[in-house]
């Protein structure tokens, strides 16, 4: 008699982990296919625009306006230039990104460039304004 009830209860063993293993396959399949119930947003971002040091502008061959600033730390990337002229009156802001919550490395990562001023120049006066810092130069 002990070793039909041990027969029974190892059969019954036998199916529950089946079973068990069945159930936990099922599941590990389905949970594949499927997406998050709320997706992982992107990092918020935080868009400025840099600090500019100094504006200087060459006049060999078409105008240009050599920039030197500051991008800001080791998250922060160039986003985007924008540029916009009204007569004699140039206005380039240069736009930096970084995440808004992120722990950086604080080491200062430099800006210098030359951008091309646009448009053609007649003899006259102008100015060149980068986020802020201007220049004024003139056209012989």
């Amino acid at each position: 008699m002990t070793a039909g009830y041990n027969d029974g209860v190892s059969a019954r063993i036998r199916a529950t982990t089946i079973v068990a293993c069945a159930l936990a396959v099922t599941a590990a399949l389905s949970a594949c296919g499927s997406t998050p119930a709320t997706p992982t947003p992107d990092p918020m971002l935080t868009i400025r625009p840099i600090h500019v040091d100094s504006v200087d502008v060459s006049l060999e061959g078409a105008p240009a306006a050599h920039v030197h600033g500051v991008i800001g730390d080791g998250c922060t990337a160039l986003s985007s230039t924008q540029t916009t002229r009204s007569g004699p009156e140039i206005t380039i802001t240069i736009y930096a990104q970084r995440p808004t919550d992120a722990i950086c490395t604080q080491i200062a990562r430099i800006y210098d460039e030359t951008l091309r001023l646009p448009g053609p120049y007649p003899p006259g006066d102008y100015v060149v304004r980068v986020n802020g810092v201007e220049r004024a130069f003139t056209i012989p």
